[in-house]
């Protein structure tokens, strides 16, 4: 079965927060045939992802706002020459939806929200969950 992974998150989540909740689902997720990864283009989750990805894998769409990614890796010597860009996305919103119409499954946590404020991340794990996306927790 082909995995479509989304992997999001909030954009201010630490490079060590990172490792604590993506490093060991991505490891696992590398080992498996036949998975993709969707990814957006904000900072935090998104560029750190790229990061881990950039050298692991060809199969990933990379959806942005606009005519071109806020961030890209380098695709010196990487797979990223390879990966699927599709821009032309008028909001965060917009792009977001589109990530979670594709994935079959998600990666993501949130740490910003509250119950004063949902943030952006919340909004699309409650969107990945209506629509009976699979989530990945941390091993």
């Amino acid at each position: 079965m082909e995995k479509n992974v989304f992997i999001f998150g909030n954009g201010n989540l630490s490079f060590n927060d990172f490792l604590s909740h993506y490093e060991k689902p991505l490891t696992a997720l590398f080992k498996e045939e036949n998975t993709k990864f969707i990814l957006c283009d904000f900072k935090g989750v998104d560029t750190l992802a790229m990061e881990v990805l950039k050298c692991v894998s060809p199969n990933v769409t990379l959806l942005h706002i606009g005519e071109k990614p806020r961030y890209m890796p380098d695709k010196y010597k990487t797979q990223v020459s390879q990966w699927k860009i599709i821009g032309g996305f008028e909001s965060d919103q917009e792009r977001d939806f589109e990530a979670v119409n594709l994935c079959t499954h998600f990666l993501a946590f949130d740490f910003n929200s509250d119950e004063k404020r949902k943030s952006g991340t919340q909004k699309s794990i409650e969107k990945c969950l209506e629509q009976g996306k699979i989530r990945i927790n941390a091993l």
